[in-house]
C-alpha cells in the first residue's frame, strides 16, 4: 500500500507486520547507485591515476552515506512492538512499553523505556518527516475538504475524520496509523482472548520471561558502510 508519494507502506505477507519509509529517499538512492555504478565502470576502463584512485573512493563514500541516510531509515510495526532505524541508532519498542505516536517535524514514538515507568521518552524517526510548510499545506486541504462537504444528509457527505485523512500529508496518516495501533495492542493486552490467560499460565510455570523493555543499538551496518569508504577516501587522498 502506497500513502502518497512522499511515503510508502509496505504490509509483508507473513504476519501482521507493517514497514513505513520515505519514497524520495529510496528513490535517490537508486538513482544514485546506477549512476555510481556506471562512474565506476567508466572508471575502471580509463587510465590508472591518483585522481581516479581519489575519484572512486569519494563515490564509495557518497554512496556508504546515501545508504544509511536513505535507505536504511525506516518504522517497522509489527506483533511485538514497533522497530525504529536512524543512519546510527536503532531502538526496538515493545507495545507495552509504547504511550502514543506523534508528529512534529518527524514522526515521534513515545515510550516509557519499561513498563510502569513514569517519564515518557521520545524517539525521533529519520525514515518519516515533515516539514513546517507539508504541514501548513495538510492543514489547507484538510479545511478545504471539510469545506467541500454537502450540508444534506446521504452518501455524498463524507464523515470528517474521513474528510481529514483525506486532506492530511502522508506524514500525518502514517503517525496516525501508528497510534491508532498502539492504542490496539494496548486494548488487546488489556482484554485478552479467552483461553490467553490459560496460556500465559502455562508459559509463565515453564519460564518466567522479563519484562518487555525498549532497548536501542548502534547501527553497525550503515556505520561501517560510510566509515570505511571514507577511511579509504582520506588515505587515497593523503598517499
Amino acid at each position: 500500500m502506497r500513502g502518497a508519494a512522499a511515503v510508502a507502506s509496505e504490509r509483508e505477507p507473513a504476519g501482521d507486520r507493517q514497514v513505513y519509509r520515505t519514497s524520495g529517499a529510496q528513490l535517490a538512492w537508486w538513482a544514485w547507485l546506477v549512476f555510481a555504478v556506471v562512474i565506476l565502470i567508466v572508471l575502471a576502463l580509463g587510465r590508472r591515476s591518483h585522481g581516479v584512485a581519489v575519484t572512486a573512493a569519494l563515490i564509495l563514500a557518497v554512496t556508504g552515506v546515501m545508504y544509511a541516510c536513505a535507505l536504511w531509515p525506516q518504522i517497522t510495526a509489527g506483533p511485538a512492538g514497533i522497530t525504529v532505524r536512524n543512519p546510527l541508532r536503532m531502538h526496538v519498542l515493545p507495545w507495552a512499553v509504547v504511550t502514543r505516536v506523534t508528529l512534529a517535524q518527524t514522526v515521534a514514538v513515545h515510550h516509557t523505556g519499561s513498563p510502569g515507568a513514569a517519564r515518557d521518552r521520545v524517539v525521533h524517526s529519520w525514515a518519516v518527516q515533515s516539514s513546517g510548510r507539508s504541514q501548513r499545506r495538510s492543514q489547507l486541504r484538510a479545511r478545504r475538504a471539510l469545506r467541500r462537504q454537502q450540508p444534506e444528509p446521504g452518501y455524498a457527505r463524507l464523515p470528517q475524520d474521513v474528510a481529514t485523512a483525506l486532506g492530511g500529508s502522508a506524514a500525518e496518516f502514517i503517525a496516525r496509523q501508528l497510534d491508532e495501533r498502539v492504542q490496539a495492542e494496548h486494548h488487546r493486552a488489556e482484554h485478552p482472548p479467552a483461553g490467553a490467560g490459560q496460556q500465559a499460565a502455562s508459559a509463565g510455570q515453564q519460564a518466567a520471561d522479563p519484562p518487555p523493555a525498549a532497548r536501542a543499538r548502534w547501527a553497525w551496518g550503515p556505520i561501517a558502510g560510510m566509515a570505511l569508504p571514507l577511511l579509504l577516501l582520506v588515505i587515497a587522498a593523503t598517499v
